[in-house]
């Protein structure tokens, strides 16, 4: 009987961790979604576009008539960043100049991505949809809509996002 006690003990103890675990996780996504809105509204001069948990900053305007929706290719240039408050660490990129200033290798430049055909993360892939050809943005999104709980190459699990992204081609 005693055993039996320190099983249902140690089996709610663990449902209890877990769920605090859960809870922990979701309080990250809520402040880093805090933290990401305060970084656009600090932005000036800048159109912001959300999407289902991505936002989109516009640096530059594209060319009118060149949107990118799904089914569309797009040949971009990119750097991806952990997000601290705007830029943080460099974890990628296939931009010439920023490769060379952050000694980084070089990639593949431009990539190309058909969107809703290539892998991305979610939040990318939803920042993606509305840019335009000759389009300078920056792409945020919380964990939830990037690697989440998993830690991926350099990204630290529980990472916010952070992508500039160049669009050099759309082609419908």
């Amino acid at each position: 009987m005693r055993k039996r006690l320190e099983i249902l003990l140690l089996t709610l103890s663990a449902a209890l961790l877990c769920c605090c675990t859960k809870q922990d996780r979701e309080n990250s996504i809520i402040s880093q979604e805090a933290a990401i809105d305060s970084y656009l509204s600090s932005l000036q001069g800048v159109e912001i576009v959300r999407k289902g948990g991505s936002n989109r900053a516009v640096v530059t305007m594209g060319v009118d008539g060149t949107e990118a929706s799904k089914g569309d290719s797009l040949y971009i240039r990119y750097a991806g960043y952990t997000f601290s408050s705007g830029k943080g660490p460099l974890f990628a990129t296939n931009d010439q100049s920023v490769a060379q200033s952050a000694g980084f290798p070089v990639q593949e430049a431009p990539m190309k991505i058909k969107l809703g055909k290539t892998e991305l993360v979610k939040g990318l892939e939803l920042g993606l949809e509305g840019v335009k050809e000759g389009e300078h943005c920056y792409i945020v999104f919380s964990a939830k809509y990037g690697f989440n709980n998993t830690p991926v190459a350099n990204i630290p699990k529980l990472s916010p996002l952070f992508y500039e992204i160049w669009v050099d081609k759309v082609i419908k």
